[in-house]
């Protein structure tokens, strides 16, 4: 969890119109879980500058409540003084801010009132109700919203708002709204970022240089006041908001240390010599035998004396060949010691550092492991009994999770296909909403499982369906990519998308709107939701983007897209330009991956590695983060990831197999 700290700037307009600034935290834990922190700005323009205020304020009534006469600021936000001319509104300012706070009221009864609604699309939902209203009553609208949801930020904005974010002084843009259209990410930010969401009147008024000088202050406060007049030297007045928000995390390390044993000991006498301590105790208790010597029996005395020397004489070579014998086996076993104690103190050394490094430098960490494993393989062959060795050998097994981040999969089935529709044969895989859809191409037919209940259905049948190349789904509806366009089927099927483009193309739906990607055309084409129709059509990436999609296996998107081909070969794009994405870390590298998931709800992106019989886990980047290991997952032709329910989903042709996250 994060701490955040925020700081928020409001202008008072120059014209007819309002600008706000303002957070809120939910009262009880469940809300606080599944809601969070919202923060949201906004500014608006009088539609109806002649009209009474009490004729607008009016129009602002709800459920028949009119609307408060007056309201206060929850919070003593930073104000910008603005021109000193006035309008009918400017005149009226309090009742102004009543019948804006009104509609926020509504627009936070509209985010937090159904938990069962995903965040993402509670807040998108609850910006464009927030638009809408004002859109109506006053006029043109910007507003930016964000909210915290444990270790997620999901934002929104429209109306030309933006979301900029600075890290490690790097500056980004995370949404740049245009006109009545509204666009929503999410993401996982870091200890130390810092966000800005603003009103596109913010955004005019303040230069990309000042921004970045005030994002990388000390914090939000400072921030603040940079943006103010007379600080920035920027033109800052106006109908504009802003809030910055700054993540912070306090975590606590305890370290142990290792009891440390007396290094301080008495020389052990060796085995003959306790044998000779024995034998000499016993000796002295035994009764002394008082001879007396007669002449006449000189002879019997000197036979008697001389078998108690033969016996004494057997009994020392005894003990004599008894302590060579020990004495080596003892050098066999010194020997052996000498040869392996120095290997293992190494051993021993590199496998503490691994530990105390796994959460600093977790690829240092993974690099000692690897080193002390193999010097301890070769100590294999040597048949070591010490409990020294054992212990080492332990403590590398308990670590491995946690250092490499190796995990021995046990995939479990998750729904034979078979029972859902006789010769069901999956070909493609893809998930929304927590429900999986499976194409049968062959067959013609399409299912769906719920992940959290497997409640399963058929979607569609060969009577609705009559050639499918590609799936793709958005929550509850299903789209295929045919000869001649896209079709969105069910019950029935309904074209939604004419074709424009030639040759191969892949589908996916993301955001309610359909993405085509044109492999021969070398471009991705984006057409916007409206209701159930997708009539808009644009080029999703940018004019000096020039991809080769030639080749391309499979693509992803979670906001960003991955496109996947052979070889392991990622490209990665954002906002239509491209972007960083390279595998790194994976021990053994993978050779070629076979399919990829990654959504807007998931943390990492997951490769499925059939000859490795693995699936491997890296973040965002790239960079190594986990691997599941089993046999079984070299059958494999697809993935999809839930991390909500901690299931990765294997599509094997006509079974599901899940394992069970545990990296996260």
């Amino acid at each position: 969890m994060f701490e955040i700290v925020s700081a928020k700037l409001t202008g008072i307009p120059k014209g007819p119109g309002w600008a706000e600034s303002y957070d809120f935290v939910p009262e009880g834990a469940e809300k606080k879980s599944l809601r969070g922190h919202l923060f949201v700005v906004l500014s608006s323009f009088a539609k109806y500058p002649e009209r009474e205020l009490a004729d607008v304020s009016e129009e602002f009534r709800f459920g028949g409540i009119p609307l408060p006469t007056k309201l206060g600021r929850r919070y003593p936000d930073r104000k910008v003084e603005g021109a000193s001319s006035t309008s009918r509104i400017e005149s009226r300012d309090v009742e102004t801010i009543s019948a804006g706070r009104a509609l926020i009221a509504r627009f936070r009864e509209d985010y937090f009132n159904d938990l069962s609604v995903k965040p993402f699309n509670a807040l998108k939902s609850a910006v464009e109700n927030l638009a809408r209203g004002f859109k109506e009553s006053w006029g043109d609208v910007e507003i930016a919203a964000a909210s915290v949801c444990g270790d997620v930020v999901y934002s929104a904005a429209v109306g030309g708002a933006e979301v900029t974010i600075c890290r490690e002084g790097s500056i980004g843009t995370i949404l740049k709204s245009v006109d009545e259209e509204t666009i929503v990410s999410s993401g996982f930010p870091k200890k130390g970022d810092v966000m800005l969401i603003g009103t596109k009147s913010f955004y005019d008024g303040v230069s990309p240089g000042v921004i970045k000088a005030a994002l990388s202050a000390g914090s939000p406060e400072e921030a603040i006041s940079i943006f103010s007049p007379g600080s920035s030297g920027e033109n800052t007045t106006g109908n504009m908001a802003a809030i910055v928000l700054r993540f912070s995390q306090e975590q606590a390390e305890y370290f142990e240390s290792p009891p440390v044993a007396n290094g301080f000991s008495f020389p052990q006498p060796s085995f003959k010599q306790k044998l000779s301590n024995v034998i000499d105790g016993i000796l002295k208790k035994l009764p002394q035998k008082q001879i007396y010597v007669k002449n006449e029996v000189n002879d019997e005395y000197s036979s008697q004396s001389k078998k108690l020397t033969f016996s004494v004489a057997l009994i020392l070579i005894f003990v004599l060949a008894v302590s060579i014998g020990f004495g080596i086996r003892q050098k066999k076993i010194n020997d052996v010691k000498n040869k392996y104690q120095g290997i293992l103190q190494q051993v021993q050394s590199e496998i503490d550092e691994a530990i105390s490094l796994s959460s600093v430098s977790p690829e240092r960490s993974r690099e000692l492991f690897y080193d002390a494993s193999n010097k301890l393989a070769t100590l294999e062959s040597l048949h070591i009994k010490d409990p020294a060795y054992d212990a080492v050998r332990k403590k590398m097994d308990s670590s491995r999770a946690s250092i490499l981040g190796e995990f021995l999969a046990a995939p479990e089935l998750f729904l034979d296909l078979g029972l859902l529709s006789s010769g069901f044969k999956g070909d493609a895989l893809t998930v929304s909403g927590g429900n999986i859809f499976i194409l049968d191409k062959a067959g013609k037919r399409i299912v769906s499982i719920a992940i959290s209940t497997k409640k399963s259905k058929v979607v569609a049948g060969p009577g609705v369906i009559d050639s499918a190349e590609d799936l793709a789904s958005y929550e509850d509806r299903a789209f295929i990519l045919s000869s001649d366009g896209v079709y969105e089927v069910g019950k029935q099927k309904n074209k939604v998308i004419d074709k424009t483009w030639d040759g191969q193309a892949l589908v996916k739906a993301f955001a309610g709107n359909i993405y085509v990607l044109d492999v021969s055309g070398n471009q991705i084409y984006r057409y916007a939701g409206v209701g159930n129709d997708f009539p808009n059509k644009t080029n999703w990436l940018s004019a000096s983007t020039k991809p080769d999609f030639s080749g391309v296996r499979q693509w992803v998107i979670d906001g960003a897209v991955y496109a996947l081909f052979p070889n392991s070969k990622i490209l990665k794009y954002s906002q239509g330009s491209p972007q960083n994405f390279k595998i790194n870390g994976v021990t053994p590298e993978i050779g070629n991956t076979d399919a990829i998931f990654a959504g807007d709800d998931t943390q990492y992106v997951y490769l499925l590695d059939r000859a490795g019989k693995r699936v491997v886990v890296t973040d965002k980047k790239g960079a190594y983060k986990a691997q599941y290991l089993s046999d079984s997952i070299s059958g494999a032709s697809n993935v999809v990831v839930s991390e909500t329910d901690k299931k990765i989903i294997l599509l094997t042709g006509d079974k599901l197999y899940s394992v069970d996250i545990k990296h996260i």
